[in-house]
């Protein structure tokens, strides 16, 4: 050997062999050289040739591309089986008969912790309006996509409570971190701002149903249940817009309760009874979960708020639960208890008549905390 050249040594038989069948070597012996003489690959064993001996091959004929070549190429090619092509039907866009198929799905909207009237550094009446329009306008984008697939003409809301912040100085209605009374927030901020937001769906689908729920927020420990300003809320809006044709408005009394979405159970509840171990919901949440599961007969879904953190998760194979976030930014509350400040979000879903919960979008309610990507 020559050394660094790891080629047969100049005037050796070696070498001479290897100058009379260069030309013509095949793949595979080029192979067995640079094996043999300690280059990484093929090609800087041909370069080495070159550049000391001044000798290149004959590719004038062609050979079959080996499997070490691709390899050295990093590509490898795999020979696939015969094929059996499944056969699918697109399902006819909005066809007359696309009803009748069971194929409707119902629009799922699912809001929670509004906080009307609370005010941090990011959140006051003003951008509570401004989240719930873009909530609207979010929503609507995403439903007309999946309209381009089949009809989607009702609308289910649910309002999981804390619709407004309250009076509670335990809770965070300290003077300066709210912007007016209880009654006030749900007179001047909440009723009007959802008005507008249910009518707007209404001009879009044929039905609005909505069903609200009580939270913690707006009710003091020392009255009744039923003293409760998220559901004096609902009744505002039962005896006003849940007049109109078309718009359906159910309060819940209880702390939560079943109702039937499209042929599935669905169990709702504001959150508030389940306790958190070290600032963290989800053990007890489970096990809560599995207890009315029992009590209640089963369901399919569960759908609760109050944590301010968007979440879902399975309860063994029977649940799926997702707990809303809220549209409240920058939030003491939840940097104490969970430690956490989660961006502002919803839930927008579609339930199907046979297959349940299909899509579900997280609802950004403010386009400033949507990722950036290389494109700002």
């Amino acid at each position: 050997m020559s050394g660094k050249r790891n080629l047969p040594a100049n005037g050796s038989k070696e070498l001479e062999r290897l100058k009379k069948d260069f030309t013509k070597a095949s793949r595979a012996q080029m192979h067995i050289w640079a094996k043999k003489y300690g280059f990484r690959n093929v090609k800087s064993f041909y370069n080495s040739v070159y550049n000391n001996l001044g000798l290149k091959r004959d590719l004038s004929k062609k050979e079959p591309v080996s499997l070490e070549d691709n390899l050295e190429n990093e590509k490898l090619i795999v020979n696939l089986p015969p094929i059996n092509f499944i056969k699918f039907d697109p399902p006819k866009v909005n066809s007359d008969d696309t009803k009748a198929l069971g194929t409707e799905e119902i629009a799922l909207l699912v809001m929670s912790d509004g906080h009307a009237g609370k005010i941090t550094k990011s959140f006051n009446k003003e951008v509570y309006r401004d989240r719930m329009e873009t909530a609207f306008k979010s929503s609507m984008r995403i439903i007309n996509h999946h309209r381009l697939m089949y009809p989607i003409n009702k609308l289910k809301i649910l309002i999981l409570g804390d619709n407004v912040q309250g009076e509670n100085p335990f809770q965070g209605s300290k003077i300066g971190e709210v912007e007016m009374g209880a009654r006030d927030q749900v007179k001047y901020i909440a009723s009007p701002i959802w008005n507008d937001v249910i009518g707007s769906f209404k001009q879009h689908f044929e039905d609005i149903e909505i069903d609200g729920y009580p939270g913690n927020h707006g009710h003091d420990k020392l009255s009744s249940e039923t003293s409760s300003y998220d559901l004096l809320f609902y009744d505002i809006l039962e005896a006003g817009i849940g007049k109109y044709g078309g718009i359906k408005v159910t309060s819940h009394e209880s702390f939560g309760d079943i109702i039937n979405i499209n042929g599935f159970r669905f169990f709702c509840f504001h959150g508030d009874g389940v306790p958190c171990q070290q600032g963290v919901p989800y053990f007890a949440l489970d096990k809560k979960l599995k207890s009315w599961y029992m009590q209640f007969g089963g369901f399919d879904y569960a759908m609760c708020g109050h944590f301010h953190k968007r979440h879902t998760d399975e309860v063994g194979s029977k649940v799926e639960y997702f707990m809303c976030g809220s549209l409240v930014s920058d939030d003491e509350w939840a940097l104490k208890k969970l430690g956490i400040s989660s961006n502002p979000s919803q839930w927008i879903m579609g339930v199907h008549p046979r297959k349940g919960i299909t899509w579900r979008y997280p609802l950004i309610v403010d386009y400033k905390f949507l990722p950036k990507g290389e494109l700002g």
